[in-house]
């Protein structure tokens, strides 16, 4: 495990003080590489003893061989002749690509895909952004001829859970994995014994644990918080992995290749 899957797996369990020195080193690996202790205080406004008790929360045993450990990981080398904004984002959206890659586990995709295709009924959550890809994902499933619904109402996906059966299933996305609405509801639904999937970012949060199976996307936030961005780029990583599986199964190709070839004839009419 690298010390940036370490930092993740802990970070819903960090306080408020360890957040800030997780986020300042999962956004400013490179540069770390060239402070001491007191430079990195500085920078979070905190002590030098908290950087070293945050070293030992991780697995590390000191403020050097965190910086051993950040300088191990293959890092992203932006070209000299792009310009920088465009350089920014692309390095961006490479390094979330790399590290959700990295995070991913083939049994819960595996896992993921099978219960996919033998639910019954498939409801996916999602509120705010995590609901675009929501949405998204459900339109993909009813292509390929499944029954599915995206849910990005909050009084929504409590009636749905209410009433939800033991062969239905729900797969949930939120990046903090702490969303209370969504909580609430998967609350209800684990209680009605349906199948929860989770697309979230942390392992220790109030959605892991209600999930079944949990696939993990690299969080934003680690990036970069204040690009404008999109911050489900790790999500839609995902769900275009577990699409691509589920389109191997030669009835919901043909399916999705039925859906697309009426859906451009309609449009050229409409022209």
């Amino acid at each position: 495990m690298t010390i940036i899957e370490e930092i993740q797996n802990q970070y819903s369990a960090f306080s408020g003080n360890e957040k800030k020195i997780a986020d300042y080193i999962l956004q400013n690996k490179a540069s770390i590489k060239n402070m001491n202790i007191k430079d990195l205080a500085a920078k979070v406004d905190t002590s030098t003893s908290s950087i070293t008790r945050f070293c030992k929360r991780i697995n590390i045993d000191g403020f050097v061989d965190m910086k051993i450990a950040l300088r191990s990981l293959a890092s992203y080398q932006p070209s000299k002749e792009m310009p920088t904004v465009y350089d920014d984002i692309y390095g961006y959206y490479t390094q979330v690509i790399d590290e959700t890659n990295q995070m991913i586990e083939d049994r819960a995709i595996e896992t993921v895909v099978d219960w996919i295709k033998n639910a019954n009924k498939t409801v996916i959550y999602g509120i705010g952004s995590s609901g675009f890809t929501a949405a998204e994902l459900a339109q993909r499933l009813i292509r390929m001829g499944l029954n599915a619904t995206g849910v990005t109402d909050s009084h929504l996906m409590i009636i749905n859970s209410s009433i939800i059966k033991q062969d239905e299933l729900v797969i949930a996305i939120s990046n903090s994995g702490e969303t209370p609405e969504l909580i609430a509801s998967l609350e209800i639904a684990k209680k009605k014994k349906a199948k929860i999937i989770a697309l979230t970012s942390f392992k220790n949060s109030s959605l892991t644990k209600l999930a079944d199976v949990t696939c993990f996307g690299y969080h934003s936030r680690f990036v970069n918080n204040t690009v404008f961005v999109n911050t489900q780029f790790g999500m839609m990583y995902l769900i275009d992995v577990i699409s691509t599986f589920l389109v191997q199964d030669e009835n919901f190709k043909y399916n999705m290749d039925l859906t697309r070839k009426n859906v451009q004839g309609y449009s050229k009419k409409s022209e």
